[in-house]
């Protein structure tokens, strides 16, 4: 008898139409897919994104360098007598981080001596894919000021 069943229900294709009704329950709900680059979704709050530097108040102490678990940020400096006030300032020769092997862990952010921070990573920017390896590699303090917060999106935007 079971040998007759299983031959009807493939006869019938019955397993087919269950598939077919879950489907069409599913065809007219709301779509939960974002198409990507067209829409963008706004990272959470504590989201860690893309490292940003501002220079200006950056006082040169290499904490973040020491405290990266990776080694991935280089910082060179010398010291400069100011003729305007003859005191010694630092001044940076080399800031660089090699992003590609970046874990985004927070440490040098939490390092930072300096409040406001000067380095942090809730830029909320997450596409940094390219096609070269050497694209990842932040040399210059206007590669690292370059990076903007991206514009916000709201639900109704995306849906």
């Amino acid at each position: 008898m079971s040998a007759l069943k299983q031959f009807l229900d493939r006869l019938l294709l019955l397993d087919l139409f269950a598939g077919l009704a879950v489907t069409g329950r599913h065809l007219f709900r709301r779509k939960v897919t974002v198409q990507y680059p067209e829409q963008r979704l706004e990272p959470a709050d504590r989201f860690r994104g893309m490292l940003r530097l501002d220079s200006e108040r950056c006082i040169k102490c290499t904490l973040c360098a020491r405290d990266c678990p990776l080694d991935i940020i280089y910082i060179d400096w010398h010291q400069e007598t100011n003729p305007e006030t003859g005191k010694k300032e630092k001044v940076l020769d080399r800031f660089d981080i090699d992003i590609q092997r970046c874990m985004f862990c927070g440490l040098c952010e939490e390092a930072c001596p300096t409040e406001p921070k000067s380095i942090w990573l809730t830029t909320k920017t997450y596409e940094l894919a390219s096609y070269d390896r050497w694209q990842n590699l932040y040399v210059t303090m206007e590669q690292l000021e370059s990076w903007r917060v991206r514009p916000s999106y709201t639900d109704e935007e995306v849906a």
